[in-house]
């Protein structure tokens, strides 16, 4: 099996929160370029890992005071990555295109991307 490590995931395998930042779906009133975060209540978040079975990637973030982010569909519910680099986007956005070959692992905490790997099947 060939693995490419795209981010490192953090020594640290839990992280107390009192508040983290969930993901749903955006309303057909609301113009946004990326899915809309609402507010819930979680006394913990470890890291979890799972596979990505689709990708959001914003080619410039909207409103311009946000930061642009990749999001991927992992653990049925989408996760982000913060300004991700162009070779961490190319890698994501091949192994989408070849889903007979490659496969995206992400290791998130809450909502938050802390580590993905783009591996062969």
């Amino acid at each position: 099996m060939v693995c490419l490590i795209l981010a490192a995931v953090p020594s640290v395998l839990s992280a107390a929160s009192s508040q983290h930042l969930g993901v749903g779906l955006s309303s057909s009133s609301q113009q946004t370029t990326a899915p809309v975060l609402s507010q819930k209540s979680v006394s913990t978040t470890a890291v979890k890992n799972a596979i990505a079975t689709e990708y959001w990637l914003e080619l410039k973030a909207y409103p311009s005071s946000n930061t642009k982010a990749l999001w991927l569909y992992a653990g049925n519910d989408w996760r982000y990555l913060s300004k991700p680099s162009s070779s961490i986007e190319t890698s994501v956005q091949n192994a989408f295109a070849n889903p007979d070959t490659f496969q995206v692992k992400v290791w998130y905490s809450g909502n938050k991307i802390v580590g993905l790997v783009v591996m062969t099947k």
